[in-house]
């Protein structure tokens, strides 16, 4: 049997992201954490100590690990605007989970160009200090690519970024589609895609989790808070779950038939807002 993990979505340099304690930016100063940062930090904290008991073979930061120049607010949500202080913050946040994996092999996918670039240079610096073990696989980078697959024990768990809705009332249907999408690619020869036990996913901030008969998908929670852009949409519609997933794998339990991967998630209550009183 085999440990992993697996965060996503940490958006350093955005005021609602991860971000530790008296950072020092380029220009000397420290920054501090507001509120919602110093909330975070402490879930964050909680769940190294988790994951230290856990004692994961590998580790995968899928996606989103700084939020970029926020273009389109004309970086107004930042609390780091250079992206040199962002990678950094975003170093420093996961040093905090790579102290206690010290056995553990890291590995990074793309997220989204909006937040990470088009050249994925941010988090292929955030790779390279992190020690990641680099892979073969679809489109480019050398650390940090779009696609993992990664076997273990005859299980393929197939990692990416990215997936299409799942911000609806009906959530389990981008997760539905996306595993039956991949079942039809694999049987097709020609395609050579691999035939994949569990999808992971994240980008769109909440956890959900779907089984079919030979295939398991979710997507992770996030390290982010509810931003401007979610309230925008709706107000009670994009709530993000805030916590990280643990998985073990079986390849015993695959050759029974059964699902070859338990996973566990790690979940937050956010901190209730404020009322007013008249």
């Amino acid at each position: 049997m085999k440990r992993g993990i697996v965060v996503s979505d940490i958006h350093s340099g955005s005021i609602y992201g991860l971000q530790p304690p008296e950072f020092n930016i380029f220009s000397g100063v420290n920054v501090q954490q507001n509120a919602g940062q110093e909330f975070l930090w402490k879930c964050w904290l909680d769940f190294v100590v988790r994951v230290k008991v856990f004692k994961p073979d590998f580790v995968i930061v899928n996606g989103d690990v700084v939020d970029g120049p926020q273009r389109k607010n004309q970086g107004a949500e930042l609390a780091l605007s250079a992206p040199g202080d962002q990678v950094g913050a975003a170093i420093e946040v996961l040093r905090v989970l790579k102290k206690v994996t010290p056995k553990a092999k890291w590995y990074f996918t793309q997220g989204t160009p909006y937040h990470v670039g088009e050249w994925g240079d941010a988090e292929e610096s955030i790779a390279l200090a992190l020690d990641a073990t680099p892979y073969l696989s679809v489109g480019t980078g050398k650390l940090c690519r779009e696609v993992l697959w990664l076997q273990m024990e005859g299980v393929i768990l197939e990692a990416a970024h990215h997936i299409s809705g799942g911000t609806g009332f009906y959530r389990l249907t981008s997760l539905d589609r996306e595993a039956q999408w991949s079942a039809i690619s694999a049987k097709d020869a020609t395609k050579g895609i691999p035939k994949s036990d569990l999808l992971i996913r994240s980008h769109v901030h909440n956890f959900a989790y779907g089984e079919h008969a030979s295939k398991q998908v979710l997507t992770t929670p996030c390290w982010e808070l509810q931003t401007r852009y979610a309230r925008k949409h709706s107000v009670h519609r994009l709530h993000p779950d805030i916590g990280g997933i643990m998985i073990e794998v079986d390849g015993e339990a695959k050759r029974k038939g059964e699902a070859p991967c338990v996973i566990r998630k790690e979940l937050y209550s956010l901190p209730p807002v404020a009322i007013t009183s008249l």
